[in-house]
């Protein structure tokens, strides 16, 4: 059956049951994704970090119509617009439901090139995105503790080298043929199937559904390396684990995944150069312009830069020489590029920070008082401890005792408000968040073969 706004509530035990019973869940949002929008040069680059790309995903453009109207007019438009937006609220209030119980259950969630599907997720049904990648993976994984997608894995060995394309339409055909063994599909009464045979992209279910096939022929497949060979792999097995949480990251060339559980890949790069120059400039002109280097690949930045790579790194300083007297155009490597946006971010958080200290002085020290000599009993180790925000002070705080004590579930986040002077009453959001990650630590997957097996199939950290 069919599950829409009209029959959800009456329907909703059903779906409370089958996440109960499930082994995984298959997610599609039916997204366009990175290329939605006026250019997708303009929305991608080769050689995005994963923090420029998820910054990128994470914007989103408006637009403003405005057009002159009468009094009842504008009194009808906004019941309409109230109207719509109530029935939005009671919608995205309803469906909350089903994610949370995906969430609080724990078992792997699996998409297809999945990374705008968990954004959206997180941000329609936890809260607004976070400005910061580091805290935007802290997030989802409390919020999903077990991600799989399987583009990346079919982009890994040992799936790499004997699937060409990994487009999903593609990879389910490709995944019936040899070596694969594709699963059989028997439909619960009352729930006809999806047929195969009649395709029907980016049909939000059905693209869930065969990723759901998609995985399972790949993870079964994964058996056959095993002694003896086994011809069912559950979505529990530790042969899986290597693929977990890391999201696929489309057209970035040297940096395949973003990692959810760890820092992310930091390629080289020697061979890069970036160049700016007139916004007349058009491809052509930087293809003459390096013409003596052989072949290049260029990825525009904006109007006016762009990269471009060098098959030699060996001549990359021979090309930054070129424009030591251009008035025209500038070049410099990947590294010195890194760096100056580097030296602005940190003057730009000082600066930032500076301001904040000069303006909020007294409240601080009316509010929170130094506990340090409070505090001697705290081990060695965690006068360095870091976080993803900054650097621990030497002597931890009674509120940064607290939230140590509460990251290691020792005590209660209504206990944290108790001891800590400066503390707000944490959102619900919040709350849910911290518990979904002491859960996390109790998870533990359990698979039919030993943790050496599970390396048989590591994602490789350089492709």
């Amino acid at each position: 059956m069919e599950i829409i706004r009209s029959n959800f509530k009456s329907n909703l035990h059903k779906v409370y049951q089958a996440i109960e019973e499930a082994d995984f869940f298959a997610i599609d949002g039916e997204f366009s994704g990175i290329s939605d929008g006026p250019s997708v040069t303009a929305l991608t680059n080769g050689f995005d970090t994963p923090e420029e790309r998820y910054q990128k995903l994470k914007k989103k453009e408006r637009y403003i119509v405005i057009s002159k109207v009468d009094e009842e007019e504008r009194k009808r438009r906004e019941q309409q617009k109230h109207a719509k937006e109530q029935e939005e609220l009671n919608d995205a209030v309803g469906f909350s439901r089903v994610i949370h119980a995906i969430a609080n259950s724990g078992k792997l969630v699996i998409g297809h090139n999945m990374l705008l599907d968990v954004m959206h997720t997180v941000h329609q049904f936890y809260c607004p995105l976070p400005a910061d990648l580091n805290e935007f993976k802290e997030m989802t994984t409390c919020v999903f503790p077990r991600l799989l997608d399987t583009k990346l894995m079919a982009s890994t060995q040992p799936f790499k080298d004997i699937i060409n394309n990994t487009s999903l339409a593609e990879l389910e055909k490709r995944l019936k043929e040899t070596p694969f063994n594709p699963p059989k599909v028997e439909s619960a009464e009352g729930f006809p199937s999806y047929d195969t045979a009649s395709e029907q992209l980016h049909e939000a279910g059905y693209d869930a559904y065969i990723t759901g096939l998609c995985f399972i022929s790949m993870a079964n497949y994964l058996g056959s390396f095993l002694s003896p060979p086994k011809s069912h792999v559950s979505a529990r097995s530790k042969l899986i684990e290597p693929f977990f949480n890391k999201l696929f990251l489309m057209r970035v060339m040297d940096i395949p995944y973003l990692n959810l559980e760890g820092p992310d890949l930091q390629p080289k790069r020697d061979h890069v150069l970036h160049v700016t120059f007139p916004k007349e400039w058009k491809t052509s002109d930087l293809y003459q312009l390096f013409s003596a280097f052989g072949n290049i690949q260029i990825s525009w930045i904006d109007d006016t830069s762009a990269f471009v790579s060098l098959s030699q790194p060996e001549q990359v300083p021979i090309a930054v020489n070129t424009s030591k007297y251009a008035e025209s155009y500038r070049i410099q490597t990947y590294a010195d590029y890194v760096g100056k946006k580097r030296e602005e971010k940190q003057m730009k958080r000082k600066w930032t920070e500076d301001s904040w200290k000069e303006v909020e002085p007294k409240r601080l020290n009316t509010q929170c008082g130094s506990y340090s000599l409070q505090n001697h009993h705290y081990h060695a180790n965690s006068l360095t401890a870091t976080s993803t925000v900054g650097k621990r002070n030497l002597s931890p705080s009674r509120a940064e005792a607290g939230l140590e004590a509460r990251a290691s579930g020792e005590i209660s986040d209504t206990e944290l408000e108790q001891t800590d002077p400066c503390a707000e009453p944490l959102s619900e959001g919040r709350k849910k968040a911290k518990k979904l990650k002491r859960m996390k630590k109790d998870l533990s997957p359990t698979g039919s073969i030993s943790d050496s097996s599970a390396k048989l199939f590591e994602v490789p950290d350089t492709w």
